[in-house]
């Protein structure tokens, strides 16, 4: 059986529409304010009296931008108090050239709390001859008394303890956790242990107690959990906690100097100050209050911090993005997310979920999954059952390293408040498909780092009540030695269900292309080709790539063959797999193959 050496993913869309139109907006102020109860009158930060709100809708046509004075454009101003009816702009609201701005703090006099302002657009498209019609809105939330907010969150001045490869400590000798909490009290602080069970942080001589707003982590305390220690800090209130994870980063044993080479790299690592996050929400499954998380982040090769930027994936209703600054070689990046009071995040009975961050380095790039949890307090399901919560978590990290080693999956299960436990099936995404793992019916599962090939998907299946609840992790090996990217020809996207593209796979290992393209790919055939030489020849008629080589007279179709193995794998835009059934370092992709959205996977084996 041949052995897979490296995995790609890329995702194809059909484009239905025709020029697509599309906008956002910004806002000069923050998408919460605050009231503070205890003077009077009451006064509101920022206040839209003294600071204006001012909106700007950002409008593109496919990738162009459309100016607000542009010829064809107009542009209407609605409102919404909480889920009521939209009504027209009431005073202080002024909509012009465009822009709306608020000169009175409106919020006061919701009987809600939030506000919603919505922006029709309208746009003639000379191009086309057609009107396109579109909106976008922004939300507005009044925290009417802070000190009913309950909230928990930790801040470290260092997520990382580096070692050289001498694995002598370098920089950072201990990393000092702050516990920033409202409406609540600090109960202690936690570590996970090796068997997975939160336990109180050992008593040491950097920390007088661990009942304080602070702690002190140092590499030398008792834990860490292959090389990993998950922290965290308890309040009086179950419901509100937080984690943080620190990590020891070694430095990979580089190579001799050659008379001509040059010493090796280090791998790609990037580091999360803030991998998941509990969102206190109503029993209804809404988010109770507006809440801003951070998520810091930190890039190196081996162990020299490095600049790197993110890209936020596809965020769930009710969940937008503040602020995204970029780590540089001295200082973390951070990506802030609001959450909005009153946000179902995609739909009020989704208990949880993940959002794609994708960060690039060094030119290439690494994607991450920052997990969401919903505590419904006192959230209970149809006919007085309890709400089931389940997920699986990786609880010493989701990374092996040169294939290696091994680590744990795990699971959690909740009934209302109270721990639960079901039957239990783990499976394993092979070949384009879900396959049960024999005998894996525990509720973890020890995955061996010779399984991981570049990236690897697990599922896992509880049955409790009669009712299955399924979750999903993927795990990678961040030092394989073969790499893959998928590109295309083309480009990733085709229109009103025509035409095609021509996606093609390069693999990579030490940095350096093997099994490279036998030619160019192209429509037209090579000018003064010579004896021996390759064409990939595309033909749209035919939707077929074929592999031409010149016999010194004309081109001939070929029976030759890349070095390495190339086996694709199609999922459909629900996720789920589908027959696909091409091979081969360059394929076809025609629009008939694609209903609206698919994902393809091309496994490289020797």
């Amino acid at each position: 059986m041949a052995t897979v050496l490296t995995s790609s993913q890329q995702t194809f869309v059909d484009i239905t529409d025709q020029r697509k139109l599309s906008a956002y907006i910004t806002s000069n102020l923050p998408k919460t304010q605050s009231e503070n109860p205890n003077v009077l009158p009451h006064t509101y930060s920022p206040s839209w009296a003294s600071t204006n709100l001012v909106l700007t809708p950002v409008i593109f046509l496919d990738q162009t931008n459309v100016a607000l004075n542009a010829a064809g454009l107009s542009i209407t101003w609605k409102r919404k108090d909480g889920t009521g009816a939209e009504s027209a702009l009431i005073a202080g609201e002024s909509a012009s050239l465009g822009k709306l701005t608020v000169s009175k703090d409106n919020l006061a006099a919701s009987t809600s709390g939030m506000i919603t302002y919505i922006c029709y657009i309208s746009y003639y498209d000379s191009e086309t001859k057609n009107t396109v019609n579109i909106s976008s809105d922004i939300t507005y939330t009044l925290v009417k008394n802070a000190e009913n907010a309950r909230l928990a969150y930790i801040t470290a001045d260092t997520y990382v303890f580096k070692y050289n490869t001498s694995s002598a400590l370098v920089g950072a000798s201990q990393s000092t956790l702050t516990a920033l909490v409202q409406g609540v009290a600090i109960s202690k602080w936690q570590y996970k242990n090796s068997s997975g069970a939160w336990t109180d942080y050992p008593t040491t001589s950097d920390n007088s107690n661990i009942t304080s707003g602070t702690l002190v982590v140092k590499p030398t305390h008792s834990v860490f959990v292959n090389n990993v220690a998950q922290i965290k800090i308890i309040t009086n209130d179950v419901d509100v906690y937080d984690t943080i994870t620190i990590t020891k980063m070694y430095d990979g044993v580089k190579g001799d100097t050659g008379a001509a080479g040059s010493a090796g790299s280090g791998g790609l690592s990037i580091i999360l100050g803030n991998e998941a996050q509990t969102i206190a929400c109503t029993n209804a499954g809404l988010v109770a209050t507006a809440l801003d998380v951070t998520i810091p982040f930190t890039g190196y090769v081996g162990i020299t911090q490095t600049a790197c930027t993110c890209s936020v994936g596809t965020l769930p209703s009710g969940v937008t993005l503040k602020s995204n600054t970029a780590a540089t070689a001295s200082a973390a990046g951070s990506v802030v997310l609001t959450f909005a009071a009153n946000g179902t995040l995609g739909n009020a009975s989704a208990m949880n979920g993940t959002i794609d961050l994708t960060f690039t380095i060094s030119g290439k790039t690494v994607t991450k999954k920052f997990g969401w949890t919903k505590s419904n307090k006192g959230n209970n399901g149809s006919n007085g059952q309890n709400a089931v919560v389940f997920s699986v978590y990786a609880p010493n990290g989701t990374v092996v390293m040169n294939q290696s080693g091994s680590l744990v999956l795990a699971t959690s299960a909740y009934s209302g408040a109270t721990a639960i436990t079901g039957t239990y099936q783990w499976a394993k995404y092979i070949a384009g498909t879900w396959a049960n793992i024999s005998n894996a019916t525990s509720a973890t599962l020890t995955v061996s780092g010779s399984d991981i090939v570049n990236i690897q998907s697990y599922r896992c299946t509880m049955t409790y009540g009669g009712k299955p609840y399924v979750d999903v992790i993927t795990v990678e090996d961040k030092s394989d030695p073969y790499v893959s990217e998928m590109l295309s020809i083309g480009g990733f996207t085709v229109k009103n269900n025509i035409g095609g593209v021509v996606p093609y796979v390069i693999v990579r290992t030490n940095q350096q292309e093997v099994d490279s393209l036998l030619g160019p790919i192209s429509e037209t055939e090579p000018t003064s080709p010579s004896s021996g030489d390759y064409w990939y020849q595309i033909n749209h008629t035919k939707q077929a790539v074929t592999l031409m080589k010149y016999s010194g007279s004309a081109w001939e179709a070929s029976k030759d063959t890349q070095k390495l193995k190339y086996t694709w794998y199609k999922q459909d835009k629900d996720g789920k797999e589908s027959t696909f059934g091409k091979t081969g370092k360059v394929i076809y992709l025609s629009a008939a193959d694609i209903d609206s959205l698919v994902t393809l996977q091309c496994d490289v084996s020797n």
